[in-house]
């Protein structure tokens, strides 16, 4: 409110300038804190005579020295924009780190486009999450000031992440069961956030694979299944459990199946078809 006063009294003409000299206009002028910060460490400003300098000529560094001031203060207000993007990289960071997959993969950050916050908000992660499009994310970030929500902003950015995890070590064609020969481990960057990677051989020993790979490639589980174990025409154990009791007879598998699948099976002592379970090779489980 100083400055303002200051520019105010330059203004007014003849009369103002009656009311207040030249050193007063200074003097006025250098109420505002960072000003009167500037006054007091500068040995030219301490040591120079008002009355030896024209009023147009203290009025034209006066004007100069308010915009000075204006603008540093407006840089103190408002936080660079790296230092910003730094805080938010490492929010979302956290976010992939928190997933299975990445808990100990290296990951960094590309932040599109700049932000901004004054050094008395913080930022922090609004309740929808992280949108997640391969190695784009689309971050939901709050802007917080005294513990409340002042707004909202939308931060795109691409992640970058390699981890240890099972590759091929030679051609898989689509359709092949996964033995130890068809994977190693290497360090993988991966394109895309969302997928599984098995990081042990084992979860992928014995599946079937849905497309080809190359040697070299990453092998997400999403392109893996469970082998068929029981297959139509297969006679298949039945079991009947309630109660602590159970019962069993044998069935003809009407269709195929994989552990967990549910599949229809027709009696043989009962010529019924009933829905169970797949539960081992040649096992189903009456639901």
């Amino acid at each position: 409110m100083a400055l303002l006063h200051v520019l105010a009294a330059s203004s007014n003409g003849a009369g103002a300038a009656a009311s207040h000299t030249p050193y007063r206009y200074f003097t006025r002028l250098g109420e505002s804190a960072p000003c009167r910060v500037i006054f007091q460490a500068s040995s030219s400003l301490r040591s120079f005579n008002p009355t030896r300098l024209g009023e147009e000529r203290i009025r034209s560094l006066a004007h100069g020295f308010l915009m000075f001031c204006l603008l540093a203060s407006y840089a103190a207000a408002v936080e660079t924009p790296s230092s910003a993007a730094e805080e938010i990289s490492a929010i979302i960071r956290a976010e992939i780190a928190a997933m299975p997959e990445w808990n100990d993969a290296d990951i960094r950050i590309e932040i599109k486009g700049g932000v901004r916050r004054a050094p008395d908000e913080s930022f922090r992660l609004g309740a929808k999450g992280l949108t997640i499009a391969r190695r784009n994310v689309l971050a939901p970030i709050e802007v917080v000031r005294n513990g409340r929500v002042a707004r909202s902003l939308s931060v795109s950015a691409v992640v970058h992440a390699s981890a240890p995890a099972v590759v091929a070590s030679r051609r898989i064609a689509s359709g092949a069961a996964i033995t130890e020969d068809d994977i190693g481990e290497g360090i993988i960057e991966t394109a895309n956030i969302g997928s599984a990677l098995p990081r042990n051989p084992e979860e992928l020993i014995g599946k079937i694979a849905q497309r080809s790979f190359a040697p070299g490639d990453m092998l997400p589980l999403e392109f893996f299944s469970e082998p068929v174990i029981v297959r139509r025409g297969d006679t298949v154990s039945l079991r009947l459990e309630r109660d602590g009791i159970a019962l069993s007879s044998s069935a003809r598998a009407e269709e195929n199946g994989r552990i967990g699948d549910v599949i229809r099976v027709k009696s043989v002592d009962f010529s019924s078809v009933v829905r169970a379970r797949v539960t081992g090779e040649s096992e189903v489980l009456i639901q």
